[in-house]
């Protein structure tokens, strides 16, 4: 976890600041680790699976315009890029470098299915994407370099001049304005207006949450489409809801909230939560294992070896139910310890047995594609 300013504790930071007011934690980190190359970076922008963007800064006298070109990039145009003013943004490093997912141990206070993706900016210096705001709560690690953030809570009207690619406000003063180095954190509530710009060549790793709208939630519960575009919220959030992988409680109540429901529809709520918070996007979902896989997977476990969670794979539970990659499925009572364990450790390293409710439930996952499908020699 990162260092909170002063005196700050995580119930003291919940209260005060999620989903409430913005908070600069300067050396909240020694560095970030893992890090990422600027070069690879790019190689991850090439490739046809991963989402990625070019934005950059044209200057007319006093006035910047932003403009933004969508990935996979050839190798040769990323290199002959100019010395300043452009960004480079990659979406959902760690579903494709797993080993970056550890940087989500930095918030071990928030529940991980709320939890969206890492994101990577490298920008030459006077890069950035606009002033904007964003729907979601987002943690901004700063890696090598420096930007200048400014943000405020004054409202900002829209920029009429924006290309309709990029979202963006009018240029404001923030209120706040602030250079972060190496290992300091800023972090932003949904809905804050702010503008970053690279003073030095540097490197943002964002990391961002999730959020349902009404609607969302209503059409994963198999009803009419909601017309409410309001987001879930959880400013009431309390570290003790942040158990791996798991969806408490609260939080189906505060869906229920969201979509004006009564209470007594809580496990159907928690369940199209639970759905929701496991839907991938298109490009990334897992393959499903083949019934071949699926027995070679257990016998490595009976054998003494391991399973990993497909870095893309999207894991959670809740009392009742089981979700992976969208699926749902009735959770037994003599399962659960196991996948509670699977949840905290992202890997399974113990034998399931050939029947009962163990074995079902990781043939299950294995079918939804939840781990890493081993070779079958």
């Amino acid at each position: 976890m990162f260092k909170l300013p002063g005196d700050l504790t995580v119930e003291t930071f919940l209260g005060q600041y999620w989903q409430k007011q913005a908070l600069v934690m300067p050396g909240a980190l020694p560095r970030v680790r893992p890090a990422i190359t600027r070069n690879e970076l790019a190689w991850l922008a090439t490739l046809e699976d991963v989402e990625s963007r070019l934005v950059f800064v044209e200057r007319a006298g006093n006035r910047r315009c932003y403009r933004a070109e969508t990935g996979p990039f050839d190798p040769e145009y990323l290199k002959a890029l100019p010395k300043r003013d452009w960004t480079l943004l990659v979406h959902d490093v760690e579903k494709h470098l797993p080993a970056m997912r550890s940087l989500f141990q930095l918030l071990p206070f928030i529940p991980d299915w709320r939890i969206d993706d890492l994101m990577v900016s490298f920008a030459a210096p006077g890069g950035g994407v606009g002033p904007h705001k964003d729907n979601y709560d987002v943690f901004l690690c700063q890696g090598i370099g420096v930007r200048n953030w400014r943000y405020t809570n004054d409202d900002v009207a829209d920029d009429p001049g924006a290309s309709d690619d990029l979202a963006l406000l009018s240029e404001f003063v923030g209120a706040e304005d602030v250079d972060c180095r190496e290992g300091d954190i800023v972090y932003l509530p949904p809905g804050v207006p702010h503008w970053g710009t690279a003073k030095r060549a540097c490197m943002t790793y964002s990391i961002g949450m999730r959020a349902p709208r009404a609607s969302d939630i209503s059409y994963a519960l198999n009803a009419s489409t909601s017309k409410n575009e309001d987001f879930y919220r959880d400013p009431d959030l309390v570290s003790s809801e942040a158990i791996p992988g798991y969806i408490s409680k609260h939080s189906a109540r505060r869906a229920a909230v969201l979509l004006g429901l009564p209470d007594g529809q809580h496990d159907e709520i928690a369940a199209a939560l639970g759905r929701f918070a496991t839907q991938n996007k298109d490009w990334l979902k897992p393959e499903e294992a083949s019934t071949d896989e699926i027995q070679t997977a257990l016998n490595i476990l009976q054998s003494g070896g391991r399973l990993r969670l497909h870095g893309m794979s999207l894991f959670a539970f809740d009392e009742q139910m089981l979700y992976v990659n969208g699926g749902s499925k009735r959770l037994a009572r003599d399962a659960a310890p196991l996948v509670r364990q699977i949840g905290t450790d992202r890997t399974l390293s113990r034998p399931v047995g050939k029947g009962g409710a163990k074995a079902e439930t990781v043939r299950w996952m294995l079918q939804q594609g939840a781990f890493e499908i081993p070779a079958i020699s």
